[in-house]
C-alpha cells in the first residue's frame, strides 16, 4: 500500500517505504438420517483472524492519516528504511487525498509461518493491494510493503 499510494497522490506524495460442525477425534457420532454422510479433511483450516484484523487496522490507520498509528503497524525491517517522521507525513499527505476507505473485498492469498500475502480491495481500484507481505514479528502480524 505504501508505494501505491504514494504513486496514485498525484506526484504530491514520495514514495518513502501494502461445514456446519466436526467431531473431535475420538469422539462418537449422533445418529444420523441414513443420507448424511461425514466429510474427512486432511487440516482444519488456518485461523487468519489476527492478520485479517492487522491488515484492517493498517489501511484504516493509513488512510485517515493517522501516521503514528500505521509507523507502529510496520515491519522491523519497514522501519529501519523509513524514519517516523517521514513516513508520518506521507500517511498524513495519503488521509488528506483519500480519508477514510472501507476495505471491500480480503483475501488471504498465502500464510506459512509467520510470513504471509494479502490482497485487499477497495472502491477505489488504485487503492487496491494484490499479494501484499506481511511478517509475524514477536507474535503480531505487520505490514512488510517497504516500497
Amino acid at each position: 500500500m505504501i508505494t501505491r499510494i504514494g504513486t496514485a497522490a498525484v506526484g504530491l506524495l514520495a514514495v518513502v517505504l501494502s461445514g456446519c460442525g466436526s467431531l473431535s477425534e475420538g469422539s462418537t457420532p449422533v445418529a444420523a438420517a441414513p443420507t448424511t454422510t461425514a466429510v474427512a479433511t486432511s487440516s482444519p483450516p488456518l485461523d487468519n483472524s489476527a492478520l485479517e484484523q492487522q491488515v484492517r487496522a493498517y489501511s484504516v490507520a493509513f488512510l485517515v492519516g493517522n501516521g503514528d498509528v500505521a509507523y507502529d503497524l510496520l515491519s522491523q525491517r519497514c522501519k529501519e528504511r523509513n524514519t517516523r517522521s517521514n513516513f508520518v507525513m506521507l500517511v498524513q499527505q495519503a488521509g488528506t487525498v483519500y480519508g477514510p476507505q472501507e476495505i471491500r473485498s480480503l483475501k488471504v492469498d498465502q500464510a506459512a509461518g509467520d510470513l504471509a500475502r494479502v490482497t485487499y480491495t477497495y472502491d477505489k481500484a488504485e487503492l487496491d493491494q494484490r499479494g501484499e507481505p506481511w511478517v509475524r514479528e514477536s507474535g503480531v502480524w505487520r505490514i512488510d510493503d517497504c516500497g
